[in-house]
């Protein structure tokens, strides 16, 4: 019965340990419809937004929306990209009969790293820093809310510069990948 229990309590903190240092994390506030069909012209990827709650780190603003927008780029040429450093860059009513999906985010927290987990699961890397963005993606013509999902993810190697947000940008670049291959 003793040893029963002990093995019950290893497995239960061994499977908290192995979930809680995943390299990434996702809350579904809003998923994307599957039974309505999107079609859009151009796909518009403003700066993002930075809490004041927690310290973010200063450029994760302006290079995360970096990132996604060159991974969309090479992926299509037939829907048109535009990177803005503001949501308001083209106001609705310049975009009557466009359809533009709006990629909104905000940067809401940043931790420096869990030493710990990396040696835990044998991948003793320095320690990684996570980062933690909220994503709306927004039909811009009807000011609708498709998707609102928040993405945290881990530091990939070598840790530090824009190696930081490659599974955030993964993650987003595959929600809008979604939307645009929804309407096909």
């Amino acid at each position: 019965m003793l040893v029963r229990n002990f093995f019950i309590i290893i497995f239960l903190l061994t499977g908290i340990i192995i979930t809680g240092c995943s390299p990434i994390k996702i809350i579904n506030y809003k998923d994307i419809d599957n039974n309505i069909n999107y079609s859009y012209e151009i796909i518009e990827i403003p700066d993002f937004d930075k809490t004041e709650e927690n310290w973010v780190p200063y450029d994760s603003n302006t290079i995360i929306p970096d990132m996604v927008a060159k991974s969309l780029e090479s992926q299509y040429a037939h829907i048109e990209i535009t990177r803005t450093s503001s949501e308001f860059f083209r106001p609705r009513s310049s975009v009557s009969g466009k359809n533009i999906l709006l990629v909104k985010g905000k940067v809401t927290n940043y931790s420096r790293g869990c030493k710990y987990c990396e040696w835990f699961l044998r991948r003793n890397d320095k320690g990684k820093s996570s980062v933690t963005v909220r994503i709306n993606l927004i039909d811009k013509s009807t000011g609708e809310i498709i998707a609102d999902k928040s993405i945290e993810g881990r530091a990939k190697k070598p840790g530090y510069g824009e190696s930081r947000y490659i599974r955030v940008r993964d993650e987003i670049v595959s929600l809008v990948e979604k939307v645009t291959t929804n309407n096909s």
